[in-house]
């Protein structure tokens, strides 16, 4: 029996076009990687990876298999940040529905159109099934018909749960008041037979699991990593990398008077509340369990997000204007800055050790 290895986890949170921030990361770490290890990707790196939201997209794109070998990724990390550069305008701005249509009770709070993001999502996955994806991998969702939290992973029971890459993309990305939840299909082979497919109706996870982290870890827990010789592993067994967006700079305004805010008022401002506030929650939770361990595994989980002082973007995690974008990547530039400065090289060392 070979030796057991510690299982590399990678979680990445949601937060619309901030997703530029954990995308210019992770093309550091890609990067410095390959210098040690010519020729691969982050899916060569972490043997599971978790998303919520725009962190979901990107576990998705690093992800996706070549068509002629499936062991290999299709994207790298520059084009994973490539496609938030230069389609954020499409999904965001271009996408907005006039406020005319908007007008309570006329139409909805939503928005953006859904449309050009699922173009996207559909030219960039095609019919790729989530069971295809290059390693493990969990992206959240809130499934409106159970009223319960749904885990989409890519290691599941295909005979049960099945569903396309475009489709759990979708349902990851679907915020209150931003987009309008994804109706997308359990196509399980069970189901196609019984020409019985099992609908959903799903909202972006950031509603309840902003930051995956607690998720992923728990999901490993339950996990048989056969490849590192490694089956429901502990904390001590783990390598943990978790990326933030840089959220929290959402604006409550006329706070004062929260108690007589109108219904508009509290949709427009409650999606925020929960995912900054699920963030946080996460973050000091995953501190907790690692500073139990031994002190020769304290360095085995780090925490990334954007340092205070250095959060000068629009906090509209929707403003995919040209200026924001700017702005969005000179964030990811400090971010890079504060994360190797906290030990990210002397974590991505422990990664090619392993």
């Amino acid at each position: 029996m070979g030796k057991k290895k510690k299982v590399r986890i990678l979680s990445l949170d949601g937060g619309g076009i901030r997703g530029i921030i954990p995308a210019t990361v992770i093309k550091y770490v890609e990067e410095y990687l390959q210098e040690k290890a010519p020729g691969t990707t982050i899916s060569d790196h972490f043997d599971f990876i978790a998303g919520t939201s725009t962190g979901g997209i990107l576990s998705g794109i690093y992800l996706t298999p070549q068509d002629g070998n499936k062991t290999k990724a299709k994207f790298s990390a520059a084009e994973a940040l490539d496609f938030y550069v230069k389609e954020g305008h499409n999904i965001f701005n271009a996408s907005k529905i006039s406020s005319w249509k908007r007008l309570w009770g006329l139409r909805n709070a939503t928005a953006y159109s859904p449309l050009n993001l699922e173009t996207l999502l559909k030219d960039k996955f095609g019919n790729l099934l989530i069971s295809e994806l290059i390693k493990p991998c969990l992206i959240t969702t809130y499934n409106m018909n159970n009223k319960s939290s749904f885990f989409f992973t890519s290691r599941e029971d295909t005979a049960k749960r099945e569903f396309f890459v475009r489709d759990v993309l979708r349902s990851t990305s679907a915020a209150p008041t931003y987009f309008p939840p994804a109706k997308i299909k359990n196509i399980a082979s069970h189901n196609l037979k019984n020409q019985a497919s099992d609908n959903m109706i799903n909202l972006d996870g950031g509603v309840f699991a902003n930051n995956p982290t607690i998720c992923a870890y728990a999901e490993a827990r339950n996990t048989n990593f056969k490849a590192r010789n490694n089956s429901e592993p502990s904390a001590n067994s783990m390598y943990i990398l978790s990326i933030g967006t840089g959220g929290g700079g959402f604006k409550l305004d006329d706070k004062e008077a929260s108690s007589t805010w109108s219904l508009l008022k509290w949709a427009k401002s409650i999606p925020d509340i929960m995912m900054d506030a699920s963030t946080d929650t996460v973050a000091f939770q995953m501190n907790e369990i690692y500073q139990t361990l031994e002190p020769n595994n304290l360095g085995s989980y780090l925490r990334i997000d954007t340092p205070e002082k250095d959060r000068k973007y629009s906090s509209d995690m929707s403003n995919a204007c040209s200026e924001n974008i700017d702005s969005l990547l000179k964030a990811g530039e400090k971010t890079l800055e504060y994360a190797k400065a906290n030990g990210l090289d002397k974590f991505l060392d422990g990664l090619l050790d392993e």
